[in-house]
């Protein structure tokens, strides 16, 4: 009688299966790591461009209650804004009447490559009605960007605002 004990096929049929399987879990763990660094790289960015916008509206607050940088439209904002050190900074104060004035600035922070496409920098709106009134009131919006390149594909804007 003949028996055929032949079994090289279903060892490589095991082979083929587990083998599969293990590339399956390494792709799958693959995926999970890139969308991992992805998600934190996206943090890193927002992170710069909300530190940028805290920054530059610390800066605001500063020179509007203690300076008093942003009076009214007829007044006369001072020579130079200090902000991180610098008094490069491009104050616009829009026309208006004595009661009104929406001043407007740009904050920019050099990385230390000091490559000012990639670097943050924070576009500063400082609004103010009322004036001189019971009833002034004044909103400082800051928003934060974590590069300067507006094609770039992972920027990012982060806004606060204060009213008070």
């Amino acid at each position: 009688m003949y028996t055929n004990n032949n079994k090289n096929g279903f060892v490589i049929l095991v082979a083929v299966l587990v083998s599969t399987l293990v590339i399956s879990i390494g792709a799958f763990i693959a995926s999970v790591a890139i969308k991992e660094l992805q998600l934190s790289a996206s943090g890193r960015e927002s992170q710069n461009a909300f530190y940028a916008a805290d920054s530059a509206l610390e800066c605001a607050l500063y020179h509007d209650l203690r300076v008093e940088a942003f009076g009214s439209a007829t007044s006369t904002p001072p020579a130079d804004i200090y902000c991180d050190g610098k008094s490069d900074i491009q104050l616009y104060v829009s026309t208006g009447d004595e009661f009104n004035s929406d001043s407007r600035f740009r904050l920019h922070f050099l990385e230390a490559d000091g490559v000012t496409s990639t670097s943050p920098y924070a576009i500063v709106r400082v609004q103010k009605s009322d004036v001189g009134t019971i009833n002034d009131k004044t909103i400082i919006e800051a928003k934060g960007y974590n590069v300067q390149d507006p094609a770039s594909t992972v920027r990012v804007e982060r806004a606060l605002q204060v009213v008070y």
